[in-house]
């Protein structure tokens, strides 16, 4: 209480933008082009030189490959050294809306927990990191897809561009352009990281009298195939609490019953338990201590909420193999049986099913970099958690099935035909294209390092910047940035600045204004 009386006499810390702004100080982002060198200076609202613009688009070539968010308007003001009567237009608004899953070096991540920092997926199937991250409130056109194979539903704001895959490679389309049977693209994480050890902590108690006490133990276990191995075991049978470990199993999988026990005294020098449950045919191995139980507890303690920490997204292949190995054999299954009745079919799949929809994701892209494509389905099941299947079909099932020691054979009958895996990307095609129109919803984008793209929903989309390209592509500084901020608004329409607009420079507010520089056509704050 006396904290919260002594702020009340403070002036607040935040803002109310656009009724109130920062008195920022000095230049805004400029660019000399006959020097080629890029000043310092905050970046935010474009400012249009009339006077100085050819209709050259440079600055739209420039942001092509980057933000594509310039585009040219033609605007009939008949100017000699604008013959064309093209001058650029600029779009601010690209978001994406609340619970989008994005892929980060630390796991999936709903888009509203990515902080500045984090480092994301981008479509060169790299980790880079996170420079800013916007939010606003959105009005307008929502559209989205849905595409084969993904469980994740795309939503994107009118004029976000993504990446789509045709015949002559990739490029970045609005979502305007997306429609049924057009290919979207998510990476193949081409990034791998050595991990000798994997460090975690546990409170080990010691009794003293009539209580006891806490000492903090560090562990540094050696990240070895035996123990990629049991990563997978725990993910498809395994549960944890404070004091033990166990593993579900049939009692007739005695493969599987000597292959943990085995892992367990090679890695923890553990003993394990065998606990027949006499209601059923299950079979439970149980590891008592609490050193072990707290290392399984970060992939997850419930069946749903199971998942894989960041490192092993990136882990080499070989122990990447070994989990989706063990994986498989704990809760996998080969079909390959013929169905006479109606039509004459041939059931030749692998799948591994769980109840986590954030571990069914993980292992498609861990699949993915072994060389195997996978499609995830849902199925919804009454009272019961969703089960989401990850399949695998022709061409991989030879690939597949050298990896979990099963003899397989492709089938041409069922496979991944409108699936594709090439150049690093697999392309899915759109099964739904939808669109609603919402108001006032909370939506997010980020800006990224480098590759100025990230992984939502399992598709490649593009992000805002403000990277000051454009004024770094206009030979004639006709394009400026100032330091006022990135634009916001209420509705989708008001992102879209016209040249007309651009044409305005931003009005004073306060100690801090734009003037324009009559002699080099540049912005100067005071």
């Amino acid at each position: 209480m006396w904290s919260g009386v002594r702020h009340f006499f403070k002036p607040r810390l935040t803002l109310k933008y656009p009724e109130q702004k920062l008195d920022l100080q000095g230049q805004g982002y400029q660019f000399d082009a006959k020097a080629g060198v890029g000043r310092p200076g905050f970046k935010g609202r474009h400012v249009l030189l009339e006077d100085k613009c050819t209709g050259c688009q440079l600055c739209a070539i420039a942001c092509d490959g980057v933000a594509v968010a310039i585009d040219m308007q033609e605007l009939s003001l008949k100017r000699t050294h604008n013959k064309k009567d093209i001058w650029p237009a600029v779009d601010y608004g690209r978001c994406v809306p609340r619970g989008t899953p994005v892929v980060t070096s630390e796991g999936i991540v709903p888009i509203e927990k990515v902080q500045v920092g984090d480092l994301v997926l981008t479509h060169r199937g790299r980790f880079r990191a996170v420079t800013e991250v916007f939010t606003r409130k959105y009005t307008g056109r929502m559209y989205l897809f849905k595409t084969l194979g993904n469980p994740e539903i795309l939503s994107v704001t009118e004029g976000h561009p993504v990446m789509i895959y045709s015949g002559n490679g990739t490029k970045w389309v609005n979502p305007e352009a997306v429609q049924y049977r057009t290919y979207l693209t998510r990476p193949i994480i081409s990034e791998v990281k050595q991990i000798p050890f994997l460090e975690y902590t546990y409170d080990l108690y010691h009794p003293a009298g009539r209580g006891g006490y806490f000492t903090v133990e560090r562990v540094a276990l050696e990240f070895t195939p035996e123990l990629a191995r049991l990563l997978g075991y725990y993910l498809a049978a395994g549960n944890t609490d404070r004091y033990r470990v166990t593993f579900d199993i049939h009692k007739e999988e005695e493969a599987l019953a000597s292959d943990i026990v085995r892992c367990v005294e090679g890695v923890f020098r553990g003993a394990v338990s065998f606990k027949p449950d006499k209601r059923s045919e299950g079979l439970k191995l149980s590891v008592d201590s609490v050193r072990i139980a707290t290392f399984f507890k970060q992939f997850g303690t419930m069946c749903d909420r199971k998942e894989l920490p960041g490192w092993a997204m990136v882990a080499p292949l070989e122990l990447q193999a070994e989990i989706i190995r063990t994986a498989y054999w704990g809760d996998g299954h080969y079909s390959n049986k013929y169905y006479s009745y109606k039509h004459a079919m041939h059931s030749n799949f692998f799948v591994i099913r769980t109840t986590s929809r954030i571990l069914a994701n993980q292992y498609s892209y861990i699949l993915s970099r072994l060389g195997i494509l996978a499609s995830i389905s849902i199925n919804h099941q009454k009272d019961r958690k969703d089960c989401y299947s990850v399949t695998i079909h022709s061409p991989y099932i030879e690939k597949m099935g050298e990896l979990v020691n099963v003899q397989a054979e492709n089938s041409p009958s069922s496979s991944h035909g409108y699936i594709r895996m090439t150049e690093g990307i697999i392309a899915s095609p759109v099964v739904t294209a939808t669109f609603e129109d919402v108001a006032d919803e909370e939506v997010w984008n980020l800006e990224v390092q480098d590759d100025n793209s990230y992984v939502a929903a399992n598709n490649i989309v593009h992000n805002c910047v403000f990277c000051g390209l454009c004024v770094d592509a206009c030979p004639f500084d006709a394009l400026v940035m100032t330091n006022e901020y990135e634009l916001a608004a209420y509705d989708r329409t008001s992102l879209k600045y016209t040249p007309e607009m651009l044409f305005v420079p931003p009005e004073p507010t306060g100690k801090y204004k734009v003037k324009i520089d009559p002699e080099r056509g540049t912005a100067k704050h005071g």
